[in-house]
């Protein structure tokens, strides 16, 4: 029971961060596209919005590989 607890809580984290990664790029596309509709400068939103959305995307991804990998080692056969 233990152990079926702590990889709900793990896979419960692991849902989180791909909701904030997908919600961080939802909510810097959306920047993006009012800097257009205002007529601003789109530089600054621009470079961040991809350096942001990069990051929270490579994370969400490193943190699943980690997480998928421990459990498939569990699985295994020693």
């Amino acid at each position: 029971m233990k152990d079926r607890t702590v990889y709900i809580i793990q896979l419960i984290t692991l849902s989180f961060n791909w909701l904030l990664a997908i919600s961080v790029t939802w909510w810097f596309v959306h920047l993006v596209v009012v800097s257009n509709q205002v007529k601003d400068t789109q530089t600054a939103s621009l470079w961040i919005s991809i350096l942001a959305i990069t990051v929270f995307w490579i994370l969400a991804g490193v943190l699943s590989y980690v997480f998928f990998s421990l459990h498939r080692r569990e699985k295994e056969p020693a």
